[in-house]
């Protein structure tokens, strides 16, 4: 137990599992150190063995510090196909098309209320003269209009390839528990 009298959030997880959760949660590239210690795990090699298959299986990248050690960074690119994937398994189409007219209404609403084009004339904005409490509001809506936009792009890729991503079945693309090496034809 915390001392706000919650569990704690690894109470019930094993050292692997901790350093899996603080793994895959990362937004910089930190070392195995970096990585033991905030998982709370005393084993350097377990913490680094653990890293290491996550990069076996693409969750994360291996990279060179710039003190010469490896350091394990987000693979982002991995971490878009699979929102991507969720999006497209979770949602209908019109549920998607929903979603980004929402967030374009949103959009539409700051453009009229700061009186602007696009998110790039609300930022010039900033350089006139305000009150300090207009530009921190200016700044509030610049990284949210950020967010939608690239929420709005995320959804936008979903649609284009909804039909083909749910054409996919696991048979397809073979089983990656049976011996083979999975992959399917191009011509199937």
């Amino acid at each position: 137990m915390s001392e706000t009298g919650l569990p704690a959030w690894d109470e019930d997880l094993t050292a692997r599992e901790r350093v899996r959760e603080i793994a895959t949660t990362l937004t910089d590239p930190r070392s195995v150190e970096w990585v033991r210690e905030q998982a709370g795990v005393s084993a350097w090699q377990t913490a680094k063995d653990e890293l290491e298959m996550l990069v076996e299986f693409g969750q994360l990248r291996a990279i060179e510090g710039d003190d010469g050690h490896t350091k394990y960074a987000p693979n982002y690119q991995q971490r878009y196909f699979a929102e991507l994937a969720a999006l497209i398994n979770d949602h209908t189409r019109a549920e998607l098309r929903e979603e980004i007219a929402t967030i374009q209404a949103q959009i539409d609403d700051w453009k009229a209320e700061f009186g602007v084009s696009d998110r790039h004339e609300l930022e010039a904005s900033l350089a006139d003269e305000q009150r300090a409490e207009a530009i921190r509001e200016r700044n509030r809506v610049l990284r949210r209009w950020e967010r939608a936009t690239d929420n709005q792009r995320l959804l936008r890729q979903a649609l284009q390839l909804y039909d083909d991503a749910r054409s996919i079945t696991p048979d397809q693309l073979g089983d990656p528990t049976q011996p083979g090496d999975g992959s399917a034809s191009v011509s199937e």
